[in-house]
């Protein structure tokens, strides 16, 4: 089964947004005015001042890894909630162990300073002080 993972874009100032069961509920003005499987999104985006969410719907969102993210009216980024976000420890043990080790970290200095030189511009006639 193809899957659509779709984005809901709120615009409505005034807009509470809570979660009916499996779903999200767009109400303003004490009245529903819209319903979405929350199994349907992959985000869920609200433009506005005034827009707000029920903790029970972040909740959800975070349960089913639907991206939440508040902006101005004017589009530019206020706040974000993401969910859960698994990491490998044992990546993350490794990398700690070959920071504290000099001759590893040395070696991995040697490398990022190599690759800046290699993306340097080429300058034959460029004269040394």
């Amino acid at each position: 089964m193809k899957t659509h993972l779709n984005t809901l874009f709120v615009t409505l100032e005034g807009a509470y947004l809570r979660r009916d069961g499996a779903a999200v509920e767009v109400r303003h003005n004490h009245e529903s005015k819209l319903r979405v499987p929350l199994h349907n999104l992959d985000g869920i985006v609200c433009f506005g001042w005034d827009c707000a969410t029920s903790a029970a719907l972040m909740a959800a969102c975070a349960e089913a890894n639907v991206s939440l993210s508040f902006h101005t009216p004017h589009g530019k980024f206020i706040a974000a909630a993401q969910g859960f976000v698994s990491g490998n420890v044992l990546l993350r043990r490794a990398q700690y162990r070959h920071a504290d080790d000099p001759t590893s970290s040395a070696a991995i200095a040697r490398n990022l300073v190599a690759a800046q030189n290699s993306q340097l511009p080429h300058r034959p006639h460029a004269r040394h002080a």
